[in-house]
């Protein structure tokens, strides 16, 4: 009995995991989506980014809930780790100086 309930939480954890890599592939395929969009917008690129992870603000509450139950990770130490704006931030200002902003 007890060899069966390891095993069935064995399965559980494994399958949450699981999910949880298919949750942050989604999450990291709407950021490069967002990037890819709002790349050439002439708006300063903390704006940019905050747009983007906005968009992509139901992807990440998909990733933090898919994380194990079992697991002690704070949810919110979490989604500051998950938290890209300073990425994408970068991401535009690279891309600006390899491609500059014109305003017609």
């Amino acid at each position: 009995m007890r060899a069966s309930f390891v095993s069935l939480l064995f399965i559980a954890m494994s399958i949450g995991g699981a999910n949880a890599d298919a949750t942050r592939d989604a999450y990291e395929a709407c950021l490069d989506a967002g990037f890819q969009k709002f790349k050439d917008l002439c708006e300063p690129a903390d704006l940019v980014a905050r747009t983007v992870a906005f968009e992509c603000n139901p992807q990440l509450y998909d990733l933090i809930r898919s994380m194990p139950r079992f697991e002690t990770t704070d949810k919110v130490t979490l989604a500051q780790k998950l938290d890209k704006e300073e990425e994408i931030i970068a991401h535009v200002l690279e891309y600006r100086l390899q491609h500059p902003c014109r305003i017609n």
